[in-house]
């Protein structure tokens, strides 16, 4: 709809400004067109960079944790780049044949220990609209349910250890 806006501005202050003679009339329609475009034109820019009209939700989800190797009581990471970034696998169900991974690149991952159950809690932020209005505005710029980042935080108990992997197993 801000797109509309725009074009609408922008053909009010060029058709006012070629067809209409001179006088108060044509001062406002110019005036109008050119508002109307710059305002289209500023909202344009806000929504792309601070996501006006847009709000973070945030969604958790906790899951029972299982070991990632059979027979002990461990998680699996891989070490990648030289900073703390790692790469955990990890089981939410002892049947699950692939191991779940963390992504490091778009969120956290945290460990805590010495907790009373083995679980994961996973935090997906996204952004929506405020409300409709912003919605119809906005709708053919940033798309509504944006992924902004995912956060993993592990709570291990007692006597379960970090297991580095080789570079080769996923």
């Amino acid at each position: 709809m801000i797109i509309i806006f725009l074009f609408a501005g922008a053909i009010l202050f060029a058709c006012s400004m070629i067809f209409m003679h001179r006088g108060i009339n044509k001062m406002i329609w110019v005036t109008l067109g050119l508002i109307l475009s710059i305002g289209s034109v500023v909202l344009i820019a806000l929504n792309y960079n601070i996501y006006l009209g847009m709000k973070e939700v945030n969604q958790t989800q906790t899951y029972p944790l299982t070991s990632s190797v059979k027979g002990k009581h461990a998680i699996l990471y891989q070490q990648i780049g030289t900073k703390d970034e790692r790469i955990y696998y990890y089981a939410t169900n002892p049947l699950q044949q692939k191991l779940a991974k963390t992504d490091p690149t778009t969120g956290t991952t945290k460990i805590k220990r010495n907790s009373k159950l083995n679980q994961v809690k996973i935090t997906r932020k996204t952004r929506v609209y405020k409300n409709e209005e912003m919605r119809l505005l906005f709708s053919n710029g940033v798309p509504n349910k944006q992924f902004v980042s995912q956060d993993y935080e592990f709570h291990l108990m007692s006597g379960w250890t970090l297991e580095k992997v080789s570079h080769q197993k996923q």
